[in-house]
């Protein structure tokens, strides 16, 4: 495979798989509440375990491909979550249902790293950003919704414990597709797949690396203020305005289908218009910004307020996710894993506190003063990002650019 939009195109198909088959068990939890006499905190940590294993193997999970391989971390990620998916589907109690979320988890965080270096290898220097933004905004969201709102139709059809399987299902057709069609990376960025990477060298590169300390606090602050908002701003519609649900849940929709144009919008100004740094500031400040306005809005504001909000966080999130893969970052292009891995290690604090955060101050001093909090939360955060200098790595980091 010589261009890299075919090795893209490969790369999206792959991908595809880890976020079906982490929002697919949504529509199936009534089902699964029925069959297994659930509680409602149960069914919450069947959806935190997942959130659990991917949060807690991210740098574990870069060290995986950095040790063998980029080749070797995407196939046994696919390989992991489909396991995980299946035991799900399989599961005859509550214990091993929450054993597959968690290897759910672990697998999608691995395909995750691995994916985002990939990409790098063959995007670094050329259009990065927007590969990134096709990968990871236009193919998360697509697939996501499929999981959380075109899988219902599935579950309705064959039942929760079917629905998964055949989630399943889509994972060995992934692997099988990712077996015949792997996109080696080309020239310099090829060692990536064999691995032999992962020494003190590596280590030092990357947890001595202040921009991916910088940058991944940066983001904490959109980045959980955004899970907020996507959990509560359909609710608080409801609440403020007196709407009906079916609006209250529209507006969560807008928020996530975002997602999408966030993707497309935030490579082309990455790569196309103002760069990196001033495309992320731009986009958290725009959200920032919705978040101070909310209070004040009607039900078409709010409307708008989601739109700005979820294409806002994956404007931030492309050029953010693009930092480690480029050749001013002072990285290899065999550290790239374990580098997205730190930065999604630490914008994962910010999903876990934000969002309580924004309940506590909403219960105690009202909703106004919750949502002023988010903007200057995303704000100040975003101002840091104004501290991280890049510097330049030799041309033996960079990949080949073909195509």
């Amino acid at each position: 495979m010589k261009n890299r939009w075919s090795a893209l195109a490969v790369i999206f198909i792959a991908f595809l798989q880890f976020p079906l088959n982490w929002f697919s068990v949504v529509p199936a939890f009534g089902g699964i509440v029925n069959d297994m006499k659930l509680s409602f905190t149960q069914v919450g940590v069947i959806a935190g375990t997942f959130i659990a294993g991917y949060g807690i193997a991210h740098i574990p999970a870069g060290w995986f491909a950095e040790r063998f391989g980029m080749r070797a971390g995407m196939i046994f990620g696919v390989v992991v979550q489909t396991l995980g998916a299946a035991m799900s589907g399989w599961a005859p109690s509550y214990d091993l249902l929450l054993v597959g979320r968690l290897l759910c988890g672990i697998g999608g965080a691995v395909t995750m790293g691995s994916a985002v270096g990939l990409t790098a290898a063959w995007f670094r220097g050329k259009e990065l950003a927007t590969a990134n933004g096709i990968i990871q905004g236009v193919g998360f969201t697509i697939a996501a919704a499929a999981g959380l709102y075109g899988w219902g139709l599935v579950v309705e059809a064959f039942g929760w414990r079917q629905a998964l399987l055949i989630g399943a299902g889509v994972g060995v057709a992934s692997l099988l597709f990712l077996l015949a069609f792997f996109p080696t990376p080309p020239k310099a960025g090829e060692d990536v797949v064999e691995g032999h990477h992962l020494d003190k060298d590596s280590l030092r590169r990357i947890f001595g690396n202040r921009q991916l300390w910088i940058m991944g606090i940066a983001l904490l602050g959109a980045y959980g203020s955004y899970f907020s908002a996507a959990n509560l701003l359909g609710s608080y519609a409801q609440e403020r305005l007196k709407v009906a649900p079916s609006a209250g849940e529209a507006i969560g929709a807008i928020l996530f289908f975002g997602g999408i144009f966030g993707g497309v919008i935030g490579g082309w100004l990455t790569d196309r218009v103002f760069g990196r740094l001033p495309t992320f500031l731009i986009a958290c400040f725009a959200e920032g910004a919705m978040f101070f306005l909310i209070p004040h809005l009607n039900l078409v504001g709010l409307q708008i307020a989601a739109a700005v909000v979820g294409v806002g966080l994956i404007v931030a999130f492309v050029p953010w996710v693009s930092l480690p893969g480029e050749a001013d970052s002072g990285l290899h292009l065999s550290d790239v894993p374990t580098a997205i891995g730190l930065m999604l290690s630490i914008v994962a604090i910010g999903g876990a506190l934000i969002p309580p955060l924004f309940t506590k101050i909403a219960t105690e001093w009202g909703f106004d003063a919750a949502w002023r909090f988010q903007g200057v939360i995303t704000v100040a955060c975003a101002l840091l990002a104004l501290s991280a200098r890049t510097r330049p790595v030799a041309r033996s980091g960079l990949a080949g650019t073909p195509g």
